[in-house]
């Protein structure tokens, strides 16, 4: 195999243990009444509170005007809030609500611990953080060559007409 096949092969085994673990947890989502974009951005949001709706949108590709009013639907059931940012009074900062010391997102952990001990059960945590590793590495290099205008990322308006 030359290292052409080699790369492609393992550039699709990432879009498909990428597109596995999604739909698995998808489903898991469903079961608890949640849309996988609402587990997305509440996802984002618990990794990092206080982005901005343009930085999450970047993140969860989801495209501002529908991530806007998936916002104001998470808002009105009082699971995120948005506050002034203290520098610039135009833009909000996202955060989880929290209630009696727990955000809406922690029953959440406890299925996400399962469902991760499931998918990376037999792989010793320092595989885990040799993996973690190499990923880092390919994202720097795609981040890289996206910046040097080599690779283009998608639009949230392509991701919406895939």
């Amino acid at each position: 195999m030359d290292r052409f096949e080699l790369q492609r092969d393992v550039g699709w085994l990432i879009f498909d243990v990428s597109r596995l673990l999604m739909r698995s947890f998808e489903k898991k989502v469903r079961e608890v009444g949640l849309t996988p974009h609402q587990w997305r951005v509440l996802l984002q949001i618990g990794r990092r509170e206080g982005q901005t709706q343009t930085e999450i949108a970047e993140e969860t590709e989801i495209a501002r005007a529908p991530l806007g009013r998936l916002l104001d639907k998470l808002e009105e059931q009082g699971v995120i809030e948005r506050r002034q940012d203290p520098h610039d009074r135009r833009a909000k900062r996202i955060y989880l609500v929290e209630r009696e010391g727990k955000t809406f997102m922690e029953p959440f952990r406890q299925q996400a611990k399962e469902q991760f001990d499931t998918v990376y059960g037999k792989l010793a945590d320092s595989e885990l953080l040799e993996l973690i590793r190499m990923l880092d590495h390919i994202k720097a290099n795609i981040q890289s060559a996206e910046q040097d205008g080599i690779v283009t990322p998608r639009t949230a308006a392509q991701n919406e007409s895939a």
